[in-house]
């Protein structure tokens, strides 16, 4: 397997979509399958952190939204491509954040779909 294998788990907050991700992860582990659950980490609390301590509210206040889904893009995909060989289980992913994004009408709508393997 060159390539990664991507599983996304979709779901609402509170529908376990968290547990069952990790849980499909172990299962696939203990099968043999090289498999390892993802978060949808984009850095989120790092950019919070740098934007407090420059006197702004948050990440977005810091970055706007054109700039800040980039860089959490940034981050999935630097986390996406050490994936060579594996099974990434991913907890929501990109998909939830192009679709908020989208609805939100924000630019840059694209970055989520580059920076999480959405083709």
């Amino acid at each position: 397997m060159a390539r990664p294998v991507m599983i996304a788990l979709l779901g609402v907050d509170g529908s376990g979509r968290t547990n069952q991700a990790e849980a499909l992860a172990e299962w696939l582990r203990r099968r043999g399958v090289r498999a390892r659950y993802f978060e949808n980490a984009g850095g989120r609390p790092l950019w919070n952190r740098l934007a407090r301590a420059l006197g702004r509210a948050d990440g977005l206040a810091l970055f706007g939204r054109t700039v800040h889904p980039a860089l959490e893009a940034t981050v999935r995909a630097a986390a996406v491509a050490r994936l060579t060989g594996r099974v990434a289980v991913l907890d929501r992913w990109t998909w939830c954040q192009d679709v908020i994004m989208a609805a939100r009408g924000d630019p840059g709508g694209g970055w989520p779909r580059a920076g999480g393997g959405v083709k």
